[in-house]
């Protein structure tokens, strides 16, 4: 046998073990088979005294949309996403991922965090997603924030991350706010995204805007994921998600949380010296958080943070980095696509509303402003 005849013994071989694998994978898989894009076959060819003779094997059959069940460009996205949540009859593939497909998931903040949050969500499959930020890009954010790229320095952030989302889903619906969350307008910007709305995502690092965000959400019963600071951390593996009363080592949610039970109704925490024995109640609000001790800042950088608001800090004082920001963001995607598969979506408990002083009071009506718009 020469080697011209033993090549081409091999070829037959692998040609006719191929169409066996194939047809195992087509038996023994329960879900639709894998599509492969492109040409993945192989030709070999041979020089023969007869003439040419070329020997085809590789994934043909793999190689059109119509060997995929339904021929639905999104089931082929995330069907894998769908595949992961499902568990039994009432939760199949097919359920979890028209869930997620018809949810609507607001993203505030599209920064460090809020960059990776809506990606994820949009890679999860999310339907129709709301982009807020009034910000650019600059170029001190190239170390945390997925869309800071050098060719989109001073580019508007929402529109750079709605343009990159639909490179991912062409069929994700996506609504861009350019604006910033204030005291005067978290509740009137979650109105107005109702009744959509399934959950919002707080992503944002003004304290009083933040505030006023959560409670505005409390009161209009629509389930928020908050981020807690993320600025001054290094370990990304002490990222937990729980309720926001049991939050800890986080300076940001700490004043939150206080601003939430003095100004806006919310329970009080535990009397000085008593706080073994004190198991707060759950405000059925989540809450990213890292358990590392955060970095402090200098005294007088401190005061300036602490003065300073969302809409004009660019980069914080404490340094950040794109393995935590990341990690929060992707913690608080995680969660929400959760809620959402699993179709448990947790509202929260306590709908307060801010307490002002009498004299503020009085002045407010006088304005003739309807007090449940003031935060």
């Amino acid at each position: 046998m020469n080697l011209s005849t033993s090549v081409y013994s091999c070829l037959i071989v692998i040609y006719y073990l191929n169409h066996i694998l194939v047809a195992n994978c087509f038996l023994t898989t329960s879900h639709a088979p894998i599509h492969l894009e492109g040409d993945f076959s192989f030709s070999y060819t041979r020089t023969t005294n007869n003439g040419i003779q070329r020997f085809n094997s590789g994934f043909q059959l793999f190689s059109s949309l119509d060997n995929v069940a339904g021929n639905n460009e999104y089931t082929m996205r995330f069907g894998g996403v769908g595949r992961l949540f499902s568990d039994n009859e009432n939760n199949n593939e097919n359920r979890v991922l028209k869930r997620l497909q018809s949810s609507t998931v607001a993203v505030i903040g599209i920064g460090g965090v809020g960059s990776w949050t809506a990606e994820a969500l949009c890679r999860s499959g999310v339907g129709n997603i709301i982009l807020m930020d009034l910000d650019d890009i600059c170029i001190s954010n190239s170390n945390r924030q997925l869309h800071a790229t050098k060719e989109n320095i001073g580019k508007m952030k929402v529109e750079v991350m709605k343009e990159r989302l639909l490179g991912i889903n062409p069929e994700c619906n996506i609504t861009s706010i350019m604006d910033f969350v204030s005291v005067d307008n978290a509740y009137g910007l979650v109105e107005g995204m109702m009744p959509e709305l399934s959950i919002l995502v707080d992503a944002i690092d003004g304290k009083r805007e933040k505030t006023a965000l959560i409670s505005a959400c409390s009161r209009l019963k629509v389930p928020i994921v908050t981020v807690g600071g993320a600025a001054g951390r290094t370990d990304p593996t002490k990222i937990e998600c729980d309720d926001i009363t049991k939050v800890q080592e986080d300076r940001l949610l700490f004043w939150c949380r206080k601003d939430l039970r003095q100004r806006y109704g919310f329970p009080k925490g535990p009397e000085k010296f008593n706080t073994k024995n004190y198991k707060p109640r759950s405000w059925r609000i989540w809450a990213v958080y890292s358990t590392e001790i955060q970095k402090s800042a200098p005294v007088s950088e401190q005061k300036q943070a602490d003065r300073s608001s969302s809409l004009r800090l660019c980069d914080g004082t404490l340094g950040t980095s794109c393995f935590v920001t990341g990690s929060y963001g992707f913690v608080a995607a995680s969660k929400v696509v959760s809620m959402i598969a699993a179709n448990k979506l947790i509202y929260p408990r306590y709908h307060g509303t801010e307490r002002m002083s009498r004299g503020r009071e009085k002045k407010v009506q006088v304005a003739n402003v309807d007090l449940n718009l003031v935060l």
